[in-house]
């Protein structure tokens, strides 16, 4: 596990990502926080033969972050001011943000130079030049904010989109920048050729409010035989009519289309003032070709299959809460569980219980975990405080302290909130060195019955 705030086993995703052995399989969970890093798998010259899944505690709450641009001194590469650099197949991220906060020139956030890699619930973020691919490799998005100015996804590869949210900045004017890409002349009901470049499908096309109103084109070829093609998108009144653009005379071999693109209303989009060398597909063409299956395999003969793998496992049920103990139901296909208290994380067991500390108060959640790392919904149940009912014991409230008439296995006074004030074990008292004033609660554990009570304190 990774914390910044060394709660865990390494301070930064670095240092686990270099622990992790070559050849396995290794998941690494990282809770929420900032890091200050830049994050590489493998090298250029060397490719890692690591298969790592990178876990975040919530989405939105873990970012890698970092600022360089190529316009700084030295004439970097972008290799060497990308924030992180995926040298690796086989790479699975969930709930990441990654970001590049330079704002002059091309400054990449996210470079993937592997094959197979997938991206769930991510943010990544920049200007221009957000997030660059290699050609050669296949990557999927799933539900991830993808955001940027100029180009800010281009190069090649072939990569999905879905259920992304493409989010333009002010300053801008390009979405992609496709280069050259696989062509197929498949059997398309259109009778066009399609360079299987970048896919978006049921995606949504924002922009920020300060960005004008026709300011951007949904791309531009940056090399010969490029293309994308957005799918049932809704496409943002930022999109000018044309819908694509001219570059350095790229768009002759270019392969850019649409189907079904709408109106944030739902209307369909005028295409009558599009580009002349784009087109639009038909149904068969979206949903028959222009798939994650039927291209993959078109085109490699290695399987890849991430809408199976993003796939999560059912989510825990039967959640109980046993004193310090809790446990769920088995969930099939697991490989393991993710337990969170208030939200936060406190472990991911590989087993269907967690004991935490005694006398513990609080919301557990529970998440199952596949084998890729993918998360499942949650499952969630209050630790609850029930009033003492028969068989009270008496409470005696003195001058600093609270006495009961038999000891217990343990005595705690918390909170409002359940924040632990005070606790004692095997006593019938409990001292309180400090002024307390106000409503508390009570909680009292003896022979596994838990009892509970609010009282109302005014010490001095």
């Amino acid at each position: 596990m990774v914390a910044t705030d060394g709660s865990g086993d390494y301070t930064t995703i670095q240092s686990a990502l270099n622990a992790c052995p070559e050849g396995q399989t290794s998941r690494i969970f990282v809770k929420n926080g900032t890091y200050n890093e830049q994050v590489t798998l493998g090298t250029k010259s060397a490719a890692s033969s690591k298969k790592i899944s990178l876990i975040g505690e919530s989405y939105g709450g873990v970012l890698i972050t970092h600022s360089q641009s190529r316009a700084s001194s030295g004439s970097p590469t972008f290799e060497d001011i990308c924030t992180v650099k995926l040298y690796a197949n086989d790479f699975y991220a969930e709930n990441i943000g990654i970001q590049n906060t330079a704002v002059a020139g091309m400054a990449e956030a996210l470079y993937t130079a592997g094959d197979r890699q997938i991206f769930r619930n991510c943010k990544v973020l920049g200007y221009q030049d957000t997030y660059r691919s290699k050609k050669g490799t296949r990557g999927y998005f799933k539900n991830c904010w993808i955001e940027g100015a100029v180009d800010f996804i281009y190069a090649g590869g072939t990569l999905f989109f879905d259920d992304c949210t493409i989010n333009c900045v002010n300053g801008g004017g390009h979405i992609v920048a496709p280069e050259d890409s696989y062509t197929t002349k498949a059997s398309t009901v259109s009778g066009k050729t399609l360079n299987l470049g970048f896919v978006f499908r049921r995606c949504n096309i924002t922009a920020n409010t300060n960005v004008a109103t026709g300011s951007y084109d949904l791309g531009r070829p940056w090399n010969v035989n490029g293309g994308a093609y957005y799918l049932n998108c809704t496409l943002g009144k930022h999109i000018k009519p044309a819908g694509w653009a001219t570059m350095g005379g790229n768009e002759t071999t270019a392969s850019f289309a649409e189907y079904n693109s709408l109106n944030p209303d739902g209307t369909p989009v005028t295409l009558n003032g599009r580009i002349s060398w784009s087109f639009q597909l038909q149904q068969y063409d979206a949903d028959s070709i222009l798939n994650p299956k039927k291209v993959y395999s078109t085109l490699y003969t290695t399987v890849f299959d991430p809408i199976t793998t993003c796939t999560p496992r059912a989510r825990p049920e039967n959640v109980t809460v046993n004193g310090s103990l809790v446990s769920w139901s088995a969930v099939s296909g697991a490989i393991g569980y993710v337990v969170y208290k208030d939200g936060k994380y406190l472990a991911s067991p590989t087993d269907i219980t967690f004991t935490d500390n005694p006398g513990s108060m609080g919301t557990y959640s529970i998440r199952a975990v596949n084998p890729a790392g993918v998360l499942s919904e949650v499952a969630s149940i209050p630790t609850s405080l029930s009033d003492i009912q028969l068989n009270d014991p008496e409470i005696y409230v003195n001058n600093q302290s609270i006495k009961l008439n038999q000891p217990v296995d343990l005595i705690q006074l918390l909170s409002a909130t359940g924040n632990i004030i005070a606790q004692n074990t095997n006593e019938s008292e409990l001292s309180l060195n400090t002024f307390y004033q106000g409503v508390f609660i009570l909680k009292i554990n003896t022979k596994g019955t838990v009892f509970t009570k609010k009282i109302a304190l005014n010490m001095k």
